[in-house]
């Protein structure tokens, strides 16, 4: 109200606010011809109508471009892409594959890969290259691979198109068979195939489980038949042992037997030796105990039962006596012989 210009030159408030909205208007639209923004998981290269293409790689953000430069974009997140690819196996037989193939731009090489190729690389580099390595990949294997060994089929496509994209600043990570469209007589022969392939597997079920019944059937007899051998190999060892045991105690009486017998024997031999000894020195002892006198008892007491007979007997001095009174008996003859000097009939005993 105080102002100086305003005063000399009034001007109503009510033209003042269509003129602001002017300039900020102006001013977005300025800023919107210079500037591009790089989404995340995006890089850019900025492209000066002046300067050309810059080597320096943009990062995601909103960066000043003036006003007749550009950024050319690239996403350098992993990329999915799915190709229908219509080939043929070994055999000839047409197929129809659902591929995939995973990629990404090399960021260090964007500069490289927007001079040679553009954005529009995949078009122009990754499609055809990976349409032709998986129609020679296939080529090479049969129809019946595609299932059993697809996983090999996936490592010899993602190598051969990685060999054929080397050098065009674009990193391959994988390929994944996601699908296989067979003809119908492939269908025909497959179906067929797996039916038989069924019915060749309960074939072979019931023959391994008739298998392995017989087979267990086998064992246990195979284990009876052990048991029970088993069983008779004790039996007869246990009655060897018994026969042993036997003959053991059978040998130990008879040695018993034998010993008891010998030590009789040679008990009764020393006491038979013991007992003749006795006698011998008894007799000997009666030898030497026996003295004239006794001799002449026993003399008269042979006389005296020579009497009791009424046998005749002469006493005196036999010297006298004429000797054809006396038979010829040695005896007698030897005591009345005068050379003898025997003067009695009675000898004297010899000792033995």
């Amino acid at each position: 109200m105080n102002d100086p210009l305003q005063q000399k030159f009034p001007v109503n408030p009510g033209y003042l606010l269509p003129f602001a909205r002017l300039l900020i208007l102006g001013g977005i639209a300025f800023a919107a011809v210079g500037c591009a923004t790089v989404e995340p998981g995006h890089r850019g290269l900025l492209f000066d109508r002046f300067a050309g293409l810059q080597h320096e790689v943009v990062q995601p953000g909103l960066h000043w471009t003036g006003f007749l430069g550009r950024i050319d974009d690239f996403d350098v997140t992993y990329t999915t892409h799915r190709e229908e690819i219509q080939t043929t196996s070994q055999e000839g037989l047409q197929l129809t594959l659902r591929l995939a193939v995973i990629y990404r731009p090399v960021i260090a090489e964007l500069y490289e890969l927007d001079t040679e190729i553009g954005p529009m690389f995949y078009e122009e580099v990754i499609g055809p290259e990976f349409r032709s390595a998986a129609r020679g990949v296939f080529a090479h294997h049969s129809y019946m691979e595609l299932q059993k060994i697809n996983e090999q089929i996936e490592n010899e496509i993602e190598q051969d198109l990685r060999r054929r994209t080397g050098g065009k600043h674009v990193e391959i990570t994988s390929i994944t068979l996601e699908g296989v469209g067979y003809s119908p007589e492939i269908a025909r022969a497959i179906q067929d195939k797996l039916v038989g392939e069924q019915d060749t597997a309960r074939q072979k079920v019931i023959l391994d489980n008739e298998a392995l019944r017989r087979k267990l059937e086998l064992e246990h007899q195979a284990e009876r038949e052990r048991i029970k051998a088993e069983a008779e190999l004790r039996e007869a060892q246990r009655r060897v042992e018994v026969a042993k045991a036997q003959a053991d105690l059978a040998k130990v009486e008879a040695d018993s037997a034998a010993t008891i017998r010998v030590t009789k024997a040679r008990a009764e031999a020393e006491e038979t030796t013991l007992l003749a000894k006795a006698r011998a020195e008894m007799k000997h002892s009666e030898a030497l105990a026996l003295t004239p006198l006794m001799v002449m008892q026993k003399a008269y007491e042979a006389l005296a039962q020579l009497g009791q007979n009424g046998a005749t007997v002469y006493l005196g001095d036999f010297s006298h006596v004429p000797a054809f009174l006396f038979p010829k008996v040695p005896a007698f003859s030897a005591a009345f012989d005068p050379g003898k000097g025997l003067t009695s009939p009675v000898e004297k005993p010899t000792r033995k």
